[in-house]
């Protein structure tokens, strides 16, 4: 194992503990607990074996794994801004009625 991979791994551990340990739960929802507790085997596999990530970004037409990588990335970027500006206009219409 590369040094590199080891601490890749050793972060995303330590950020999925942390997440999932908060007490905060109200704010931290039981779906994206489960999304990262999906997502964490998910991410070890292709920190483990980078070669499956470009082997599946040549199935769905893409050249390199680490473009799959940007273009999903870019796409969470998109969805977590959407997200935000939801529930932000949600809390103004709240705090405009009360």
């Amino acid at each position: 194992m590369i040094i590199i991979q080891a601490i890749l791994i050793f972060s995303l551990l330590i950020v999925a503990a942390n997440f999932i340990g908060s007490r905060k739960s109200s704010r931290t929802k039981a779906v994206k607990k489960l999304i990262l507790l999906l997502t964490i085997p998910a991410a070890i596999f292709v920190i483990v074996f980078p070669n499956m990530l470009t082997k599946l970004a040549n199935l769905v037409g893409v050249g390199r794994g680490a473009d799959l990588l940007v273009y999903s990335l870019t796409m969470f970027i998109i969805f977590n801004a959407f997200d935000q500006y939801i529930k932000n206009m949600e809390e103004q219409r709240r705090t405009a009625i009360i």
